[in-house]
């Protein structure tokens, strides 16, 4: 595929696609990677998109490449961003790959000869193997509304150690990657997610942008006095492993009603929301929360029937 430019002399910045998706028209849609380079550092890669229901990533990315352009002369080393490596399921907002009705984060490694998403997802793996750090960014389920939190297998020490450095306010040490993920396939991988699915969330999307950005800091690509906050900014998040995530699910079927938010800090046994009958009001169900912490995620989506999950506290 020819290389496409956008970039005027000297400017270490170039645009080109890593594969094409013939569409029934005969058209092409290209998956595109922005690339960043500069002096002789580590390479760092960005994904955002897997899922075309979740543009925060997205986003994030556009801001994250304004800044570096802004300050390009400066870079000591390589950034790839990948800002939507799913463009069909964003043109619509949808989760699945329109036409085969599968999702992208289900098809990872990929194959060379399968159909588009399988395609896709091999030029991915090509495309991004031998970089020092892959990070994706991703947004909550459309259903829900989540903080800003860091994912990172517990057997990867050292990406374990550069996640604490990406402004979430939890890094969650998830031991099991689904089936086709692009966990799976990049087992060293940091997933960064928050904010509402198919929505783009002012506070998540300035969070994690940043954090991004203190990465490269932090991995020596982008130099500290070219951030454009102060490094004591970043929080430092709440580490846990999959036993201090805990799944709230609710017994009954009707409307949930919220009475805490994201974040908010609870006590065992405090009321999160109420399951309503959504004619007469009747409270259904109590949700309490089973231990003290915070909640990290919460259910946006009200209709819930027996099972639903519809919180995830984090309890240290």
């Amino acid at each position: 595929m020819a290389r496409i430019c956008y970039d005027p002399p000297g400017v270490p910045h170039t645009i080109e696609p890593i594969c094409a998706i013939e569409l029934p028209s005969g058209e092409d849609v290209a998956v595109l990677r922005r690339r960043f380079q500069g002096g002789e550092g580590p390479r760092v890669v960005l994904v955002a998109g897997v899922r075309g229901d979740t543009p925060e990533g997205t986003r994030i990315l556009h801001a994250a490449g304004r800044h570096l352009l802004a300050v390009h002369e400066r870079l000591q080393g390589t950034v790839d961003l990948f800002p939507c490596v799913n463009p069909l399921a964003a043109h619509l907002g949808a989760r699945a790959w329109p036409g085969f009705d599968v999702d992208l984060d289900r098809r990872f490694p990929g194959r060379a000869d399968g159909h588009a998403p399988d395609r896709v997802a091999h030029a991915i793996v090509e495309a991004i193997r031998g970089a020092d750090q892959v990070v994706e960014l991703r947004g909550a389920h459309p259903a829900f509304r989540q903080a800003a939190q860091a994912r990172v297998h517990p057997a990867q020490a050292e990406a374990i150690e550069r996640a604490t450095a990406c402004n979430a306010r939890v890094l969650w040490r998830r031991d099991e990657a689904t089936d086709g993920s692009l966990a799976e396939a990049v087992p060293s991988l940091i997933s960064l997610e928050g904010g509402v699915g198919n929505r783009l969330t002012e506070g998540v999307g300035l969070e994690l942008c940043d954090g991004v950005l203190n990465l490269l800091a932090v991995m020596g690509i982008l130099p500290e006095d070219q951030l454009p906050f102060h490094w004591a900014a970043i929080q430092r998040p709440i580490s846990v492993d999959d036993d201090g995530v805990i799944p709230v699910r609710a017994e009954r079927g009707g409307l949930f009603l919220p009475l805490v938010g994201v974040w908010a800090e609870v006590e065992a046994g405090e009321v999160l929301g109420e399951v309503v009958e959504p004619v007469t009001g009747e409270v259904r169900e109590s949700i309490v929360a089973p231990r003290g912490g915070r909640v990290l995620a919460q259910r946006e989506q009200p209709v819930v029937y027996p099972g639903n999950l519809v919180a995830r506290v984090v309890a240290p």
